[in-house]
């Protein structure tokens, strides 16, 4: 099947990040319009409610001023008491009394119900008038700010708007406070206190257009706002308004708003956010066009480097970055393919010429073992007649190796390793007489254990190679064996050289990474031991080493143990 050209994996992944960009790009501009509208409306309906509170606490403020001056009347006997004369009597009959009362005090200034109202005024700049209606004799006076007072008015039409409602006016503040005489406590008239609310509810609600206010009277009349206004504002409940609606003494106050106008972003804020979507999309493009042809790039490297494999290139390499995503690990793993193909081909390649040399080396050398054993079996038997009892223990000691190395199987008892250690021990303290002696100790029920042939030698090699002082008279070697469960350890011990704690590391390293040796390293044979343990008992066991204080070197072997295997080896060879 023809291959597709790696342009159509670019357009195809291209395509379809755009098409996931321009979506998540879309989403997020619409989450942030309508975030933008819900945010805009909160703060719309904060300022609502603030502008609510504003006005509501502006009333409430009003009243409070008029419940002052109520109880300020009654905390001045003089001034109340002139009031209650003023209800009581005639305008002739009140001059007369006010004549006599100030004849008969010591007061320079007549302190009377009109000196109160001027005090008054003065300390309230927002009250704008005061109306004093008599009960009995149905007189009012309207006060004014500086001075102005208009007595003897007919009071009878506004007692009827007091009793019947409608005594509130368009744009001001009325409280009705009735006077009461304090010995009968019956009521003998009644004070309205006036106070401009127009202007300032107008400046409250400015703070924003957004914002409509009404304002009336307990039995419905309108004292701010459009009649038609207040009577739609007042109803809560309604799903486009947003209204607040409370009570200050005998007033309400609802303030509202029209939701899908304050919802409403600026012309200018909508364009923001489109553009900022369309920035963020155009660059979303771009990096996704960036990563596509970085990726077909690294896919169209990889085809080309096959494509050179089929023409019988084993020598092609793919650059492995350190990132390791997928693409990486596809190109190591081809690189590690290319060489397993390299290397495959060359080994068939030897393997069969070396086939062919063996061959042609054993034509040529036939020479039986059995030579070797009886020639060293003469030497020694010459060498105890000639009274050479050492070197004819020498002489056995080497041809028991010999013979092990060649007629033994691949697996023998702990016990047999053992004695081929002391025969391979008992060589060098012939020839390091005086200044070497070794020790091997082990319990009796682990010698019919199965080991590998041959894993302590190596080892005790490796000690006169590289551990063993010659200039010392107490050069020691110690192996001993003991058992944890299923595993077999050999220890060797030696008070030798030792080794530097790096080089003890890298050395531990490479043995549990179970390394090839170097020949260089001067210790081949305990990495091949260590080999050979880990592929015959698994990748838990193998060798470890470590140093000993003062001076020396353990090493220490784990085996797992297959009695079962051994027993039944055992059975078979008998």
């Amino acid at each position: 099947m023809e291959r597709k050209r790696p342009k159509q994996l670019y357009f195809k992944m291209f395509r379809t990040y755009t098409a996931v960009i321009f979506c998540i790009v879309a989403a997020l501009t619409v989450y942030f319009t309508f975030d933008a509208r819900r945010r805009l409306l909160e703060s719309n309906r904060q300022e609502t409610e603030r502008i609510h509170a504003e006005a509501l606490g502006y009333i409430e403020e009003i009243g409070r001023a008029a419940d002052y001056i109520h109880k300020d009347l009654y905390r001045s006997p003089s001034e109340l008491n002139d009031l209650l004369e003023y209800f009581r009597l005639e305008p002739e009959d009140y001059q007369e009394y006010t004549l006599e009362r100030y004849s008969a005090s010591n007061d320079l200034v007549y302190k009377g119900i009109f000196r109160f109202v001027n005090e008054t005024f003065e300390a309230n700049r927002r009250l704008e008038k005061i109306e004093m209606i008599s009960y009995e004799t149905s007189g009012m006076t309207e006060c004014y700010p500086e001075k102005s007072i208009y007595p003897d008015k007919d009071g009878r039409p506004r007692l009827y708007q007091i009793q019947n409602g409608g005594f509130c006016r368009v744009g001001e503040l009325v409280f009705l406070k009735e006077i009461r005489n304090p010995d009968t406590m019956k009521p003998v008239g009644c004070m309205l206190f006036t106070f401009e609310a127009e202007e300032a509810l107008r400046e409250i609600q400015s703070a924003n257009a957004l914002v409509g206010m009404a304002v009336r009277y307990k039995d419905g009349e309108v004292i701010y706002g459009e009649p038609d206004t207040a009577e739609f504002g007042f109803p809560a409940g309604q799903k486009q308004y947003f209204s607040c609606m409370d009570s200050a003494g005998e007033y309400q106050v609802c303030t509202f708003m029209d939701e899908r106008q304050a919802a409403k972003l600026p012309a200018i804020r909508f364009l923001l956010i489109m553009a900022a979507g369309m920035l963020a999309c155009a660059a979303g493009i771009l990096a996704i066009n960036f990563y596509v042809k970085r990726f077909t790039g690294r896919v169209n490297l990889i085809l080309e480097a096959m494509d050179e494999v089929t023409t019988g290139d084993f020598q092609v390499r793919l650059n492995v970055r350190k990132k390791e995503d997928e693409l990486d690990m596809i190109a190591g793993n081809f690189n590690g393919m290319c060489e397993r193909l390299e290397l495959y081909i060359e080994k068939s390649y030897l393997a069969e010429i070396e086939r062919k040399n063996a061959q042609m080396q054993a034509l040529q050398s036939q020479i039986n073992p059995h030579f070797l054993y009886n020639t060293l079996e003469a030497i020694r038997m010459k060498a105890i007649c000639n009274g050479d009892k050492e070197v004819g223990r020498m002489l056995y000691s080497m041809v028991v190796l010999f013979r092990s190395q060649l007629k033994e199987a691949d697996v023998i008892t702990l016990g047999q390793e053992l004695d081929y250690c002391k025969q391979y021990l008992e060589l060098f303290e012939y020839r390091y007489q005086g200044c070497f002696r070794s020790k091997v100790e082990c319990p009796v029920e682990l010698l019919p254990l199965p080991v590998i042939k041959f894993v302590l030698q190596p080892i005790i090699e490796n000690y006169f190679i590289h551990g063993i002082e010659r200039d010392r008279s107490d050069n020691m070697v110690h192996i001993r064996a003991g058992r944890e469960g299923d595993t077999l350890y050999l220890y060797v011990e030696d008070n030798g050289r030792g080794m530097e704690e790096e080089e003890l590391e890298k050395k531990n390293r490479e043995l549990r990474e179970n390394a090839w040796a170097k020949k260089d390293n001067g210790s081949i044979g305990i990495h091949n031991v260590n080999r050979r343990v880990r592929a015959a008992c698994g990748e838990n066991y193998g060798i470890t080493l470590k140093n000993v204080k003062p001076k020396g070197l353990l090493v220490i072997l784990a085996m797992g143990i297959k009695e079962e295997e051994h027993e039944e080896s055992d059975v078979g060879r008998g």
